[in-house]
C-alpha cells in the first residue's frame, strides 16, 4: 500500500462506518494471527486456524479495497 492509500484508509475509517467495521475486523484478525504465530509449536488445529484467519483477512482487504477504489474515483 502506498502512502496516499494510508491517508485514504485513515479518512475512510474516520468517515465511513461500514469501512471502519471492516478495518477493525481486519485489525482484530491480525492480532489473533500474531498471537498464534507467537506459539513455539503449531498443532494441526492451530495451522488450520491460521489458514482461516488469513483467508478472512484477504476477504476483508478485498472489501476495503472496493471502498478505497470508489474513493479514488470520486
Amino acid at each position: 500500500m502506498i502512502k496516499s492509500d494510508f491517508d485514504i484508509v485513515d479518512h475512510l475509517a474516520a468517515s465511513n462506518s461500514d469501512f471502519r467495521v471492516l478495518f477493525e475486523q481486519h485489525i482484530l484478525l491480525e492480532q489473533d494471527l500474531e498471537a498464534l504465530y507467537s506459539l513455539k509449536y503449531f498443532p494441526p488445529e492451530v495451522e488450520s486456524r491460521i489458514k482461516e484467519i488469513k483467508k478472512s483477512k484477504l476477504k476483508l482487504k478485498d472489501h476495503m479495497q472496493v471502498f478505497i477504489n470508489q474513493y479514488k474515483n470520486q
